[in-house]
């Protein structure tokens, strides 16, 4: 199946949609709108290198998130150990 982007045009808002030729014409997502405009893009190529440095680099901008509810946990049962 193709996947398609495309901007609504009553509110703006961009999506993508895997569409088959016999599938109706998508809807927006955000306002249920057909008023569509199918935006042309390029091929995505990448090379390993830049897969790595992709995924290296959302990992470091996860990992204060993923620090922080580390931490909220371990507070939390913490304080459950201790009330008990």
């Amino acid at each position: 199946m193709p996947l398609y982007e495309y901007i609504c045009k009553a509110c703006k808002h961009e999506f993508e949609a895997l569409v088959r030729s016999q599938d109706p014409p998508p809807e927006c997502p955000s306002c249920t709108s057909s008023d569509l405009e199918k935006v042309i893009t390029a091929a995505a190529m990448s090379s390993d290198d830049q897969t790595r440095a992709r995924v290296k680099a959302e990992r470091a901008r996860r990992l204060p998130k993923h620090k922080a509810e580390q931490n909220e946990e371990y507070q939390h049962a913490l304080k459950e150990h201790l009330d008990h």
